[in-house]
């Protein structure tokens, strides 16, 4: 990402100290074409006080005005108000929403079936217990009991490095930043994953952010373990694709999946011969130290 351009300054001088109100330019053209970042804050000394940030994504085609006319005209009544009420200011004011600090898994799982104990809860356990016999620590995120709501195409992620939306996703997102391996879980749903799971992997643009905006760099190796009730390789082509592109936005790097079809007659895959073996030689295989050379 290239540095960001001061495309306003002004200084004003007031009671409580001298603020410095600035407009800059970043363009984002290596994360989406043609976005560009306008950025105004208002600092007092070293100290940054308010930020306003939008991006040329936000504002829909047929617009009254733009990206940059929404900041400048920011700009100007920023620095009116500084003027006016400069005690306002005087400290600053933070929005963001921390990530725990702490608590973070060597192997993350997503289970993304609504049935809590079905066939890919009972998948994501294998997943579990192999990552348990390699001595790390693993947590499986069963997301049929999380809080987890559509992405809003907000943007804010992109401005501020942040995700605006109040609900269970920041534990995830600090799991997978720091994860070295990913194992996604899933059945096939109408084709494709499920709409929790689906929720989860939107949301993630958060931490693909978090990797262009704020450098966050993800190292995880990933895997897709997927069953459906139909047989042969079809039930699984938008899966595959879906948590394929999932996995290459956030920039890890992913395994052979495992498939396992015709559950609607097999029904348990406890049954389905050297199936438990194949997905935990899988795993083992990503647990593995990496050669850098």
């Amino acid at each position: 990402m290239s540095e960001n351009t001061a495309e306003k300054v002004r200084s004003i001088e007031t009671p409580e100290g001298t603020f410095t109100i600035r407009l800059a330019l970043d363009d984002l053209g290596e994360i989406y074409p043609g976005m560009i970042r306008y950025t105004v804050e208002a600092s007092r000394g070293a100290e940054t006080v308010y930020t306003y940030a939008v991006n040329s994504y936000e504002v829909p085609p047929g617009s009254l005005i733009d990206a940059r006319q929404a900041a400048e005209i920011v700009f100007s009544r920023l620095a009116h108000d500084v003027a006016s009420r400069p005690e306002r200011y005087a400290r600053p004011r933070v929005f963001t929403r921390p990530l725990p600090g702490s608590g973070t898994p060597d192997v993350v799982i997503l289970q993304g079936s609504p049935r809590r104990f079905g066939n890919s809860a009972r998948i994501a356990s294998w997943c579990d217990e192999e990552a348990a016999r390699a001595g790390l620590s693993s947590r499986v995120f069963f997301l049929q009991e999380m809080d987890i709501r559509a992405c809003i195409g907000c943007y804010t992620c992109y401005n501020y490095g942040y995700c605006p939306v109040d609900d269970d996703m920041p534990p995830i997102i600090r799991a997978l930043e720091s994860a070295s391996v990913l194992v996604v879980c899933t059945p096939v749903y109408t084709g494709t994953v499920p709409s929790g799971l689906k929720a989860v992997i939107d949301r993630c643009q958060w931490l693909h952010a978090r990797e262009k905006v704020l450098e966050r760099e993800v190292h995880a190796r990933g895997l897709l373990v997927a069953v459906a009730g139909r047989r042969g390789a079809e039930p699984f082509v938008c899966v595959t694709r879906v948590v394929g592109m999932f996995m290459e936005n956030l920039g890890i790097r992913p395994a052979a999946p495992v498939l396992a079809g015709n559950l609607d007659r097999i029904r348990d895959v406890e049954t389905i011969a050297g199936l438990r073996d194949t997905v935990q030689a899988a795993v083992r295989a990503l647990l593995a130290p990496r050669d850098e050379g």
